[in-house]
């Protein structure tokens, strides 16, 4: 079944060591499906909201900055988004934190209707987040993995309540990390493949 993917890229590809971003593009290819890349890197992506930004985001008339206009149609197009990124610290990369508070902004991600919140993005029916990770599982687990948190749970309050989510993550492994990424390869495929 064909789905309308939006593949979000928040960072240097170059970062990703050997090419995740062909994994993951090659991965949406033999799934037969339609995708829509986002890349912010390629596009001098500013991840901070401008002061007039977040004044408009908590004035109720929230401002879609002319940059990321063009995001708010394309994920509302979409069936299934694709979030890429290598983690930082504690989790998300500060370009994606970047796009989640810029473009799922009231009235795009979600609407307030009473004081009520109101799903922005009903037809977003699948969420994949593709994690690097440069520190290990158990780091990560401590550090109570911010990213996964925040593109899982948070993002489910906005999309179709039936959506259906997966979290795929390579950690740092010194050793072994040949083998470690063939698992996350393999797993990464299977993932792509079932939306």
């Amino acid at each position: 079944m064909t789905v309308r993917v939006v593949l979000v890229l928040a960072d240097d590809p170059a970062a990703h060591g050997d090419g995740l971003r062909r994994t993951v593009e090659a991965g949406l290819i033999a799934g037969g499906h339609v995708t829509d890349v986002i890349d912010l890197h390629a596009g001098d992506f500013d991840p901070a909201m401008s002061t007039a930004g977040r004044r408009a985001y908590h004035s109720g008339q929230p401002l879609v900055e002319p940059d990321v206009a063009d995001f708010g149609p394309r994920v509302r197009a979409a069936e299934a988004l694709v979030f890429v990124y290598r983690a930082g610290w504690t989790g998300l990369s500060p370009r994606m934190k970047g796009f989640m508070d810029r473009t799922f902004v009231p009235g795009v991600g979600f609407h307030l209707v009473d004081g009520k919140l109101q799903r922005g993005l009903p037809g977003v029916r699948r969420v994949v987040a593709v994690a690097m990770h440069e520190r290990s599982r158990r780091e990560m687990s401590r550090g109570r993995d911010s990213g996964r948190r925040i593109l899982l749970r948070t993002v489910r309050l906005i999309v179709n309540p039936r959506c259906r989510q997966r979290y795929v993550a390579l950690f740092e492994a010194p050793a072994g990390a040949a083998a470690a990424r063939r698992r996350f390869d393999k797993r990464l495929d299977r993932t792509l493949e079932w939306l």
